[in-house]
């Protein structure tokens, strides 16, 4: 800084100094989704058949599979979407839970509910959770519980928002 008036009537220039310029990570993501209808049983894992965009290699999925695996320790922000409805033959009122599974165990915060009346009764499945990859690989599966359904429509997008402190 310096005084560019007089000492009565100052007049500052401040000069600012540029710092180092920052660089953008690429983002990292996959799409696993399945449109036809497929079934679901009690205690089993959804598969997603197709893989839609996708970029990097810190998040993978095999077609036909049930496991999407991240690579890389970090925080990832998953999200899922699809549409239940009950077996033909099942007992009601009906109770199917969808929850995301990491490693084995569920994933606080991701799961979602619906009492079915009637074998035609439909319900919209969608959750949003941030997880965190503590190390290499981790996996995440779907499970449904509660009884026999059937889905259809659904996709799970894996994306890496950041590293692990």
């Amino acid at each position: 800084m310096t005084n560019q008036g007089t000492p009565q009537a100052a007049v500052f220039d401040f000069v600012i100094p540029q710092g180092p310029t920052g660089t953008v990570p690429t983002p990292e993501f996959l799409t696993a989704y399945s449109t036809p209808s497929q079934p679901g049983t009690d205690g089993g894992n959804l598969i997603f058949d197709q893989n839609g965009l996708s970029q990097g290699t810190a998040v993978t999925h095999a077609t036909n599979s049930d496991q999407v695996v991240l690579n890389d320790p970090g925080f990832y922000t998953v999200s899922f979407h699809g549409t239940v409805a009950p077996a033909d033959g099942g007992n009601f009122p009906l109770s199917i839970v969808l929850s995301l599974q990491q490693d084995g165990n569920p994933v606080p915060g991701a799961n979602v509910r619906n009492n079915f009346q009637t074998n035609l009764d439909t319900a919209t499945y969608a959750f949003t959770q941030t997880v965190q990859a503590v190390s290499a690989p981790s996996t995440l599966t779907v499970e449904g519980q509660g009884g026999n359904f059937t889905y259809s429509n659904i996709a799970l997008t894996a994306r890496k928002v950041g590293d692990n402190p």
